[in-house]
């Protein structure tokens, strides 16, 4: 009897899949099949913050990036906690090559909360001179309609915050390009999968454009200083706030640094443990995501039955078209184009990883070690 359930559960749970791979499509179809273009409205001057904790894969031209925009008044202010971090000459670097930009960097090691990012970022406001302002992550790379594209929404008042798909830039080894193939054909059609069921309750810290008043309306960045996913923590207070949160139609870049399978599996590991803590009904549920392994296990508990294989095959064909489709053709992912092969790999990989992450609340980050608690709130670091 127990087995006869078993085989029950992993059929409709790999049928589950299956639907969730096509609901994903529908998604990728709304989405991209919208107007593209942002409101045509006067720009107000921008400031960008760009945290920075070491040296990222590619830092000066990612930085560049932002040096070219095509906007017509915007600053950037990097911001470090450690004197002698080792991005600082960087930023000189940049300054000095960009001379017509306001360009600033504060370093500053006061503390305000367990996460040190956003301790850097509030310590960064300091320098900020403009009312609308841009967070991205270090590793983020643009071209010069970026700020054209994305800024434009925060006119309307009801938008709190608009944040943006990302894809990889490169993938240097074995292990960065399965987590590139990852992103592009496993977390972004989760991200759209949600944007259509329920909109965006959260954000993505590829780019986080919004606005001082609305940071003062959710608390300020006190609000989220104890948080380890403190860009989801950002787009889900600015949602409980009463404003909307906005995906646009940019895709950043996101530059991958050459890592061995040990720092692919803490960082993957990172963000599996840390999502199980802020939603973890929402981290259950997503194994009816893992379409590809759930069908090989009903394959193997049906004894290779005609059924099974016929499951098998539909799946795999479904999941693999869900890829290339969000992945290489939408998101146009070179590294996922080049790769796709990898895939069902990956997603075995992925699965076990999730499986990881039902245990256990320690996790890596950038050499730091955390303890996470009730929230996904930080309770320890060592």
């Amino acid at each position: 009897m127990l087995i006869i359930a078993l085989k029950l559960l992993l059929f409709g749970a790999t049928v589950a899949a299956c639907v969730f791979y096509l609901f994903a499509v529908l998604a990728a179809v709304r989405f991209f099949g919208e107007q593209h273009a942002a409101p045509s409205i006067m720009l107000q001057p921008v400031s960008i913050l760009i945290p920075l904790c070491g040296v990222d894969e590619g830092a000066y031209a990612s930085y560049a990036t932002f040096c070219l925009q095509d906007y017509p008044a915007y600053q950037i202010v990097f911001g470090t906690r450690d004197p002698l971090d080792p991005a600082i000459p960087t930023v000189h670097r940049l300054i000095t090559d960009f001379p017509e930009q306001d360009i600033a960097l504060m370093v500053c090691a006061n503390t305000m909360g367990a996460n040190p990012k956003v301790s850097n970022l509030y310590n960064m406001l300091a320098c900020v001179k403009y009312e609308w302002i841009v967070i991205v992550d270090s590793d983020i790379r643009v071209d010069p309609t970026y700020l054209r594209h994305i800024m434009p929404f925060l006119a309307d008042q009801r938008i709190g915050l608009v944040t943006c798909l990302y894809r990889a830039a490169q993938a240097p080894t074995c292990a960065a390009r399965l987590e590139a193939i990852g992103l592009t054909a496993g977390f972004i059609p989760g991200v759209l999968a949600a944007w259509l069921l329920e909109g965006m309750h959260f954000a993505l810290g590829a780019t986080m454009a919004t606005t001082r008043t609305t940071l003062k309306a959710i608390g300020g960045l006190q609000a989220i200083g104890d948080h380890l996913v403190d860009d989801f923590m950002l787009g889900y207070l600015v949602a409980k706030a009463g404003y909307e949160v906005r995906l646009a139609h940019y895709v950043v870049e996101t530059v991958l640094a050459p890592m061995g399978g040990s720092g692919m599996l803490k960082h993957q590991l990172r963000w599996s443990r840390s999502r199980r803590f802020v939603r973890p009904g929402g981290y259950f549920g997503t194994v009816l995501t893992h379409g590809t392994v759930l069908a090989f296990l009903t394959l193997l508990l049906y004894h290779s039955t005609r059924l099974s294989q016929v499951l098998l095959a539909v799946t795999l064909s479904i999941r693999l078209g869900m890829g290339w489709l969000i992945g290489v053709y939408w998101l146009q992912d070179k590294v996922l184009q080049h790769y796709f092969w990898l895939l069902p790999l990956c997603d075995l990989l992925n699965f076990g990883i999730w499986g990881l992450g039902l245990f256990g609340r320690r996790v890596e980050w950038r050499g730091q070690r955390l303890t996470i608690g009730g929230g996904g709130k930080i309770v320890q670091m060592r």
